[in-house]
């Protein structure tokens, strides 16, 4: 279930899944310093820290109301110490779609 849009609690919330959205993101071009230094070092470097990595995810999803999934299959493209196992459950946490919150 960690896949599915309403991820592991299988909340529904109406997500945005427009790609002019996403590409500010992806991009680092949101108007957010924070998030878009951490996405430009993203395309730079291939790396991101822990902490870089959930303020974007949280902004991308909770603040940005994107598919967090979106989100999670860019830094499966891009981060050079991939791991699908860490890469979505944060992203499912980050989006609120775990049990736990």
């Amino acid at each position: 279930r960690i896949f599915k849009l309403g991820g592991v609690a299988g909340r529904q919330r109406d997500w945005r899944t427009d790609a002019e959205t996403f590409q500010l993101w992806a991009h680092g071009r949101t108007g957010f310093p924070l998030i878009d230094a951490n996405m430009r070092e993203l395309q730079a470097t291939g790396f991101m820290s822990n902490r870089g990595r959930q303020n974007v995810a949280s902004f991308l999803a909770l603040d940005m109301g994107t598919d967090w999934r979106l989100g999670a299959d860019w830094f499966e493209s891009f981060l050079l110490d991939y791991d699908v196992t860490s890469n979505w459950g944060n992203w499912v946490h980050a989006a609120g779609l775990t049990t736990g919150r």
